[in-house]
């Protein structure tokens, strides 16, 4: 069985989905195969980032009201061949229980190492549904007070349900910081109380190519951080990256 993870957050505008879709072409350059699941109803952005916008026929909606069998919502990335997504619905009215997700994404798990869910932003029913399958949970926090404080919220909502959680810190800036107008790393963690798995830094080219529906280049500093966080979570004993 592979392991379910949902990437998630309390506030909205961290980059859950660019993490998301960079996390998993990390796992499939590492020999995973992948299924990147977009929880977010009616705002969805997986397809777009992973370059299957234009093919998209079923959605995650079509699944759970019988419209199509969920192989056939699941998209191949032409950027791997071992990344797969199934993209959200088109609309609120399709969000899915808790129940159904559970159901699905543990039978995804029996065909994919790696199951990562882009959770919504929030505690409303979205985040229920989407931590609802998830064994871990990647909780994601930009370096503010308002985004960190957000995060522990998510932490404890997914301690009361024996999700195992960790930070990641991303968008760092760390010019703002030296100038002291953004707190620093060790301000973040300890307000969000959650043990800290990685760090990611702003990055522009990352931003355009993911917003664009570009094949996000390897080789710049954010996707390079996000490949060391794939290789922690399977074990690979990796510093942080300097900063």
């Amino acid at each position: 069985m592979g392991r379910i993870t949902v990437i998630t957050s309390g506030k909205g505008g961290v980059g859950k989905s660019t993490v998301s879709a960079c996390l998993g072409a990390a796992f499939a350059s590492r020999g995973q195969r992948v299924l990147l699941v977009d929880g977010d109803a009616g705002l969805r952005s997986l397809d777009l980032m992973t370059g299957i916008g234009d093919r998209v026929v079923f959605h995650l909606g079509d699944v759970f009201e019988g419209r199509c069998e969920p192989i056939k919502a699941i998209y191949q990335s032409p950027y791997s061949p071992s990344l797969y997504i199934i993209p959200a619905s088109v609309s609120l009215d399709q969000l899915c229980t808790p129940h159904d997700m559970l159901r699905l994404c543990h039978g995804f798990s029996r065909y994919f190492d790696q199951v990562l869910i882009d959770c919504p932003a929030g505690i409303g029913p979205g985040f229920q549904a989407a931590v609802s399958g998830a064994e871990a949970a990647l909780v994601l926090s930009t370096p503010d007070l308002i985004s960190a404080r957000d995060a522990a919220i998510i932490g404890q909502l997914l301690q009361k349900r024996q999700i195992r959680a960790r930070l990641v810190i991303n968008r760092l800036r760390p010019a703002l910081i030296r100038k002291g107008l953004l707190p620093d790393v060790d301000e973040i963690i300890d307000i969000a109380g959650i043990r800290l798995l990685g760090i990611v830094p702003e990055d522009d080219k990352l931003t355009v190519a993911a917003s664009a529906g570009q094949q996000i280049p390897d080789d710049i500093p954010a996707v390079r951080c996000i490949q060391r966080i794939a290789g922690r979570i399977l074990g690979e004993n990796l510093p942080l990256t300097r900063l």
